[in-house]
């Protein structure tokens, strides 16, 4: 077994929510990881119940809104969402999502923005 993914090529959902992802292929029941890229905003506001998120920003800038204050981000920076924190992100932005424990759509509340 490698202990070294690439970058993933196929994206696993584009434009859904104004966003795209590629998943990395780990061998792990307890986390995932995630290339997000976005290249406008979300369209809608999203609350994971049970998962915490690390996103970290590879590329771009933009901003997260969490729980209704606003941060602007770059690369270099890490955003911790804590489960059931209600958030949207917009911007140019390429980043590492990583979840924990893995994310499942029952657990995930989709808010109109």
């Amino acid at each position: 077994m490698s202990h070294v993914s690439k970058e993933p090529t196929d994206y696993k959902f584009r434009d859904v929510n104004g966003h795209h992802g590629k998943e990395f292929k780990v061998n792990s029941a307890l986390i995932d990881a995630l290339i997000i890229e976005c290249d406008d905003e979300m369209t809608v506001t999203l609350q994971e119940k049970e998962v915490e998120r690390l996103y970290y920003v590879i590329s771009g800038n933009g901003y997260f809104i969490v729980d209704g204050v606003k941060e602007d981000v770059s690369s270099g920076d890490l955003v911790h969402l804590p489960n059931n924190s209600i958030f949207t992100f917009g911007g140019t932005l390429k980043m590492l999502l990583v979840d924990a424990p893995l994310w499942s759509p029952e657990q995930e509340i989709i808010h109109a923005r």
